[in-house]
């Protein structure tokens, strides 16, 4: 684990940038930290007593984000019929967490911790961002909420793996022929991250069964508190046509 506090690039390329070559690596430590089952009585009540997963746990593997000074990464935990998930939040250490959403006072609004979140001014830490930004609530998700399941791909050897999953297993539509033709055609798929002055600009390949590939452009501003822009183009169309 301590290995991944330290960046792992390719020289400069063609791509006008620096290659994120540590992307399978911590992307897996990062799911590693991630709790598989949720515990029955959250499950039950959306009540943490402790002994919860602990979204701090993120930064032992994300070395180079942080949580504003004053602040630590909190969540709540919404249960419903349609589906439960957490919501995370940045909490004042001065101010005791919640322990469910029924604690939470009537007009409070709890905040987005992204607005929090610091960036270490390097282009690990901008990739980081994105990890945090796309997985940080990917836990103790249940039913609809499964729907978020965009992840990260890091080069061609996972988009292949992404297709030969989806085209051997029974949840929905296969893709075709022209849809694996043009995977196949994609292009520098491994993240880059390219720094101006003043901003940082991420790229990196996405993929959602409900959606299909994408190309993921962030544009983030290298002082905190750090400002964010983020646009999508659609590389290869594909949805698997499960409601669930």
């Amino acid at each position: 684990m301590a290995s991944l506090a330290c960046s792992v690039f390719a020289p400069k390329s063609e791509r006008d940038g620096t290659v994120i070559n540590n992307c399978s690596s911590i992307l897996q430590a990062l799911l590693d930290t991630q709790p598989r089952e949720v515990p029955k009585d959250l499950m039950e009540t959306g009540i943490k007593t402790g002994g919860e997963f602990d979204a701090n746990d993120y930064f032992k593997v994300l070395t180079h984000l942080s949580m504003e000074d004053g602040y630590t990464l909190d969540y709540v935990y919404a249960v419903d019929f349609l589906g439960s998930l957490p919501y995370l939040y940045p909490r004042p250490v001065d101010q005791p967490p919640y322990a469910s959403m029924a604690d939470i006072p009537e007009g409070t609004k709890l905040g987005n911790y992204r607005e929090h979140l610091v960036i270490e001014d390097v282009e690990q830490g901008y990739f980081e961002y994105a990890l945090m930004d796309m997985l940080a609530g990917r836990f103790y998700l249940v039913w609809h909420a499964n729907y978020n399941d965009t992840e990260i791909v890091c080069d061609q050897k996972a988009a292949d793996a992404i297709v030969k999953a989806i085209n051997a297993g029974d949840f929905g539509m296969k893709l075709d022929l022209t849809q694996q033709a043009q995977v196949r055609a994609m292009q520098d798929i491994e993240p880059l991250v390219r720094l101006t002055d003043d901003s940082a600009i991420l790229e990196l390949v996405t993929f959602t069964k409900w959606g299909g590939f994408f190309k993921r452009t962030y544009t983030i501003s290298r002082s905190f508190p750090h400002t964010v822009q983020m646009n999508e183009e659609n590389l290869v169309e594909y949805d698997c046509g499960i409601m669930f």
